[in-house]
């Protein structure tokens, strides 16, 4: 059955398109046919009978005009009901139907909201099947889109805080009731029942609980008010890491899905400086065609990697053959992740600006025994400490000795804070170096210098993502994370769509 490429036929038209027009959104209509969008959109809306009433606007016809909507001018709700009333290719769209910009605004929020990444990943396919793209070389970047948030609201996870009231509590705690030695953490639920114990010793003892000026408190009394004190901000500093959680290390009171960021451009002090409530966007590219975007509220880039090549694979059923990408994805995980997919390693190293530049020379290299040989050329050796942890993952120390003589030491050294020491310690990961070596031989191997050209084509398609976020289109979905989602679905359609309407 057909959902789009339905027409009524009217006796006279309000509309007056130009066959080439026409043809333009006919074609646009049989991709949204295609792609299985009206599958999606059937099941998510609510069929209701109501007595009286006029009858509800065609769902189908109406998600096609709030796409194309968002392919021409900035997407707000009130500019799109403008459109469809008197816009003739709207008019065309809506069959001279026109909603109001709050049916509009239910509509995205019930629908387009709801099932966002399938419709958003059904539209990309289809694109890719009908212009037969070949998405085998990918690019993927990122940015960081404000928040509608306040200005000063943010609440840091209180850690050190944390940890300094457990050593009060168990201070006061193990002065009346036995504890295990290694007991160094207590939960809101642990210390009320402690609280409870301690209240029934000052009574069993018939010492008044008291408080205030003007009374004299026994030293139980006065423990007795500290740790209901201390209960109080348990209960505080749990709910401010459950909001948290492992991800982040903090929070907006305005809106507790976002994060403190730096902001790319900050208008407060021109510097980045400045804490804002934002999330991170991260897009991948091939073609100039945005395959796959994952928001989310980790600060880092290197973080999101996994979890939005995870959508990709779900989304496509495969992973793309080469992956270009700046240096804030080049971490020891995401390389090993690239590796276990088969994935070709075009992501550049943090040093590769310096040594585009010249400005790098590598302090060491390995041998085929996985020896590491200094820049003088002599062999270090492994030591298993070196009275620090190690602080990278999989990191191992490397010590040189008598390094008085080496014609190398002022560039050796350039980083230690002792100059004048004679020895030489590297703390390096082996795996990450190899990663990173053969990430440098691809982006200077023939192919490597195409794909650097190509990269292009994300940093323009990020700039576009950038520039139309600048127009506040996420103002009336900005209270929740899975709802914010929802627009750059639509946003990153446009990006395809204009080269198609």
């Amino acid at each position: 059955m057909a959902y789009f490429t339905n027409f009524q036929d009217y006796l006279f038209l309000c509309s007056d398109l130009s066959s080439e027009e026409k043809q333009k959104l006919d074609n646009y209509l049989w991709i949204l046919e295609c792609s299985g969008v009206s599958r999606i959109i059937a099941e998510t809306v609510t069929k209701s009978i109501e007595k009286g009433g006029r009858p509800s606007h065609n769902p189908f016809r109406l998600f096609s005009a709030i796409l194309f909507a968002f392919s021409k001018h900035s997407g707000s709700l009130r500019r799109i009901e403008d459109s469809i009333r008197f816009d003739t290719r709207f008019m065309y769209l809506m069959e001279q139907k026109v909603p109001s910009y709050s049916t509009i605004s239910r509509f995205c929020n019930n629908i387009v909201v709801a099932r966002q990444r399938e419709i958003f990943s059904c539209i990309m396919k289809e694109i890719v099947r009908k212009y037969n793209i070949d998405i085998s070389e990918v690019f993927i970047d990122g940015t960081k889109l404000e928040a509608n948030a306040n200005k000063y609201k943010f609440v840091w996870k209180p850690r050190k805080k944390h940890d300094k009231l457990n050593e009060g509590r168990r201070s006061i705690i193990s002065a009346y009731f036995h504890l295990p030695p290694g007991k160094k953490e207590f939960i809101s639920k642990e210390v009320a029942q402690f609280l409870s114990m301690l209240k029934q010793k000052i009574t069993d003892r018939n010492i008044p609980i008291v408080s205030g000026s003007g009374h004299r408190q026994t030293q139980i009394v006065e423990d007795y008010h500290s740790l209901e004190k201390m209960l109080l901000k348990t209960l505080q500093y749990e709910e401010i890491e459950a909001i948290c959680g492992t991800e982040r290390n903090s929070y907006y009171k305005t809106d507790k899905d976002a994060t403190a960021m730096c902001l790319k451009t900050d208008y407060y002090s021109g510097l980045g400086s400045n804490m804002h409530a934002a999330y991170s966007l991260q897009i991948v590219v091939s073609k100039g065609l945005i395959l796959d975007y994952l928001v989310s509220r980790d600060r880092s880039d290197s973080k999101t990697f996994i979890p939005l090549f995870d959508n990709y694979h779900a989304d496509y059923g495969s992973f793309p053959e080469k992956l270009c990408a700046d240096s804030g994805y080049g971490s020891l995980d995401n390389y090993r992740y690239m590796a276990a997919e088969g994935i070709e390693n075009y992501v550049k190293p943090q040093i590769w600006q310096k040594m585009v530049r010249g400005e790098y020379i590598d302090l060491y290299n390995f041998d085929e025994e996985q020896n590491l040989i200094c820049l003088n050329g002599r062999k270090a050796v492994k030591l298993d400490s070196y009275g620090t942890h190690s602080r990278g993952k999989g990191t191992k120390f490397y010590h040189i000795e008598n390094c008085n003589e080496c014609k190398f030491k002022p560039y050796c050294m350039r980083c230690v804070a002792d100059k004048e020491r004679q020895d030489r310690v590297f703390e390096v990961c082996y795996e990450l170096y190899e990663f990173k070596k053969q990430a440098v031989q691809n982006l200077l191997s023939p192919k490597g210098s195409d794909e650097k050209v190509s990269i292009m084509s994300v940093l323009s398609v990020c700039s576009f993502v950038w520039d139309i976020t600048s127009a506040n289109y996420f103002l009336f979905l900005k209270e929740k994370e899975k709802q914010i989602t929802g627009l750059p679905q639509l946003i990153l359609s446009q990006k395809f769509q204009r080269k198609l309407i």
